[in-house]
């Protein structure tokens, strides 16, 4: 192979080596760039909730307690808009008792028996707020549903770790959802904080759900379950924090 066409084949190997390395370069950090942009832009909430049945609904069932977490990806660089999509569980009542383990081991072993009754709210929307000054109010809206379901489980009188537990019943409606709140900012150096106090109404379908006297105990292992069933209005009062970069 002459002198010439060396010297082209290792400027074209040069070329392609250094095409490759700046294309290796490129890709991580516009990755990481892409990264930083959506932690930029990202925040989560997380909140206790005290759920307040409306209408027909608080004539069946009674105060809920919960949780919930929600995310939010803000729209614009100054955090006026943002999309929020959120999930709670609520507790609205509870019943136990306690029996025996099983007939053949008698009255010598018992058990605790409890069944809840839990409200999931879920829903997707747009979130508008004030984003500077000590106190930040905000209004949000959304559509998604709501699921129902009871719970019973079998734990030992002196361990509350679930022996087996069974979904009674459950069912699932849709909803929409209107809110309003204020954030109100600490004052933290890595991870920024604002208290979230906020109120939440839900206007759910036709639903039907279980309530305290809905499962009553029959011979021979046997249950009895009468759904109850109305509208599901709600509102949440909602007590949290908002954390963001």
């Amino acid at each position: 192979m002459s002198t010439s066409m060396l010297q082209r084949v290792a400027l074209l190997t040069l070329v392609v080596a250094s095409t490759a390395t700046a294309q290796s370069t490129d890709v991580p950090e516009q990755s990481t760039s892409t990264g930083a942009e959506l932690l930029r832009r990202s925040s989560v909430n997380v909140s206790f909730m005290q759920n307040r049945p409306q209408g027909d609904f608080s004539r069946n069932v009674g105060l809920g307690y919960g949780a919930d977490a929600a995310y939010l990806f803000r729209l614009d660089d100054a955090g006026f808009w943002s999309l929020r999509a959120n999930v709670g569980v609520v507790n609205y009542g509870n019943e136990s008792h306690r029996t025996p383990f099983s007939e053949t081991v008698g009255g010598r072993v018992t058990v605790d028996v409890k069944t809840g009754n839990y409200i999931v709210p879920m829903s997707i929307g747009p979130q508008v707020s004030w984003p500077t000054g000590p106190v930040r109010p905000y209004a949000n809206a959304g559509v998604g549903g709501m699921a129902f379901f009871t719970q019973s489980s079998v734990q030992g009188t002196g361990d509350y770790t679930p022996i087996a537990s069974t979904v009674n019943h459950s069912s699932i409606v849709g909803s929409w959802d209107l809110g309003t709140g204020v954030y109100m900012p600490l004052s933290v150096r890595t991870v920024k904080v604002d208290i979230d106090l906020g109120v939440q109404y839900y206007n759910g379908g036709r639903a039907r759900y279980l309530s305290k006297g809905s499962i009553i105990d029959l011979p021979n292992a046997q249950i009895s379950v009468t759904p109850l069933e109305s509208t599901a209005h709600m509102t949440m009062i909602r007590l949290g924090a908002r954390l963001y970069r």
